[in-house]
């Protein structure tokens, strides 16, 4: 599952959220710990699950040293290699996935995905968070729906149906120079954003994916992403679900 938000400090405390986490769970596993007995209880069966589904596990390109000390081809291999399904794939502005490649570079890298044995399970970006859809500064929100296209483009040529969205922010914490934008504001752009993105997406049978943050202030509950989602009435936008944002800052 990916991150789209950086870990950079939060200001002025100079907290990152790695420590944010970590505190949260160190606090929540001594809890735990407090109730728990030696006596291990036989499995009620009665709680089994009458079906069982094949998971497949995939694994972001954040995980590996790209690409200062790793190329695209040997993290493709090593994600094969450790057993994974799928490896997800993150689109900037400088390496093999950003505006410099064209499509036949993202169809050679597909083909290189097969030829390894390796499916490429999405596409996301941190490109959502200098280039908001949703911000105040219209060239801000235009650069975003620019670059929001061609990972659209970029996901279809990759071969995978998948392109991660955040679709807004009402304020962005690590950010300065971001003004907070109002919430009914956020959602309209958002909307408008969205909609404007979903005539291509569905011409390339990509499906736009909202990811739920816990700090952009926007989308914090499942009643609102599901109406935002529903409202679009379309097969190809639907939920990046992040179990990690949910569990610990937001109600499943």
């Amino acid at each position: 599952v990916a991150m789209t938000t950086p870990f950079a400090p939060y200001p002025g405390n100079g907290i990152n959220r790695r420590d944010i986490i970590k505190t949260a769970l160190t606090a929540a596993g001594a809890a735990s710990l407090s109730g728990v007995s030696n006596v291990k209880a036989a499995p009620d069966k009665r709680k089994a699950s009458p079906k069982k589904f094949r998971m497949k596990k995939s694994i972001n390109l954040w995980a590996f040293p790209y690409p200062e000390r790793m190329s695209l081809k040997e993290c493709l291999q090593l994600a094969k290699d450790e057993g994974f399904d799928g490896i997800e794939l993150n689109y900037d502005l400088e390496s093999d996935l950003s505006p410099k490649s064209g499509h036949k570079e993202f169809a050679a890298i597909r083909k290189e995905a097969e030829r390894i044995g390796i499916e490429i399970s999405g596409l996301c970006s941190f490109l959502f968070w200098p280039y908001p859809l949703t911000s105040n500064d219209p060239q801000e929100r235009a650069r975003g729906m620019e670059l929001a296209g061609l990972m659209t483009e970029a996901a279809h040529y990759l071969g995978t149906e998948n392109l991660l969205v955040v679709p807004g922010a009402v304020h962005m914490p690590w950010r300065k120079d971001h003004d907070p934008t109002p919430n009914d504001v956020c959602d309209r752009r958002a909307r408008e954003a969205v909609g404007k993105l979903l005539p291509k997406a569905e011409k390339l049978k990509v499906h736009l994916n909202m990811e739920n943050i816990f700090f952009n202030g926007y989308l914090m509950s499942p009643m609102e992403m599901n109406d935002f989602v529903d409202s679009f009435d379309s097969n190809h936008v639907h939920v990046h679900f992040d179990t990690g944002n949910i569990m610990l800052f937001q109600f499943p």
